[in-house]
């Protein structure tokens, strides 16, 4: 069986080994890592001893606008209880390094594996949290805006490139968050991540008065990973990440989505932290001569949407002008 770790004979390993070479290795082009941000979900805990995150709700009780009848007593009321939950699956994955490899490579192989490792662990987490949301029922589609005439769209596959994300859009995407009692967050905003080429359509709305870029905040707000700014109550996060459905429009091209939340929108929990690993040559029977090391990551989590009380998101599916 041939060996598929990092090895002599790797695709480009013989350009490294010449007498000069670069000290540092070309930086990746990575999209920002959004969804799993520990300030924009709840912290699940798992119950001990089971695979499993349960939450609770205790419906609030609706106004009683009927008058009491003299000297009689209401009609007692009881208390609805339901409950939601979810289970973690288990993810990770291994790299290998020859000996002749590090020895030979002008760079420290074994730090660019963790790093790259690492990276890929986050991205994963990312990836499963940005699915998970994608797959919530609340959502609304932007309408086809062609030639002054707007058209109503009521499916994904009813999309085009011209239903583009709007500042009127966006107020409206506000406007039912509120009037769905959604809380907002500390700061007293919403949320939205979007996609870059939801983000050129946003700012180039010329009818999107009050746009305000994250560089120009003047009460030094902490910026979050990947904002670009605010719109209507809303912070907008950009990130290549953002979900996109490819070619499911109706012309062929890709569905975006926007994904507008409020705080405890979801959960991610798990029951396995993240954990590296290290494999030093020799370190296991089936590397006797010390031939190769092995690096890896594992953990077990889960992300869920809590929406027993009503869902605290709102996604609006759009197409864009730079859709493909």
């Amino acid at each position: 069986m041939p060996y598929t770790g990092v090895s002599t004979d790797t695709t480009n390993f013989g350009a490294l080994v010449q007498d000069l070479v670069l000290a540092k290795a070309e930086q990746e082009l990575r999209a920002r890592l959004v969804h799993a941000n520990p300030d924009h979900f709840v912290r699940g805990r798992f119950v001990k001893g089971t695979n499993q995150i349960r939450f609770s709700r205790y419906a609030d009780l609706g106004a009683e606008v009927t008058e009491l009848e003299e000297g009689l007593p209401p009609t007692t009321q009881s208390m609805s209880i339901s409950t939601d939950a979810f289970t973690a699956k288990q993810y990770g994955q291994t790299l290998s390094i020859t000996d002749l490899a590090q020895l030979d490579s002008p760079h420290d192989l074994i730090s660019i594996a963790s790093d790259r490792l690492a990276r890929q662990a986050a991205d994963t987490m990312d990836l499963v949290v940005r699915d998970v949301l994608a797959l919530g029922t609340n959502v609304k589609y932007a309408p086809i805006v062609t030639g002054g005439t707007t058209t109503a769209v009521a499916a994904r596959g009813d999309l085009t490139k011209d239903a583009k994300i709007s500042g009127e859009l966006v107020k409206k995407m506000a406007a039912a968050l509120k009037a769905a009692n959604v809380p907002s967050f500390a700061d007293g905003t919403y949320r939205c991540i979007i996609h870059p080429f939801q983000e050129y359509d946003l700012i180039s709305d010329t009818t999107a008065n009050g746009w305000l870029e994250a560089n120009k905040y003047v009460d030094n707000t902490p910026l979050i990973t990947g904002e670009i700014g605010k719109f209507a109550g809303i912070r907008f996060i950009v990130s290549s990440n953002a979900k996109v459905w490819a070619g499911a429009a109706d012309d062929s091209s890709d569905v975006y989505s926007a994904h507008f939340f409020g705080p405890d929108s979801y959960t991610v929990g798990d029951s396995q932290t993240l954990q590296a690993y290290f494999t030093a040559p020799g370190g296991d029977h089936s590397d006797p001569l010390a031939q190769s090391a092995i690096a890896g990551w594992k953990m077990r989590f889960g992300a869920k949407i809590l929406d027993l009380a009503g869902p605290k998101y709102l996604r609006l599916e759009t197409g864009s002008t730079l859709s493909e």
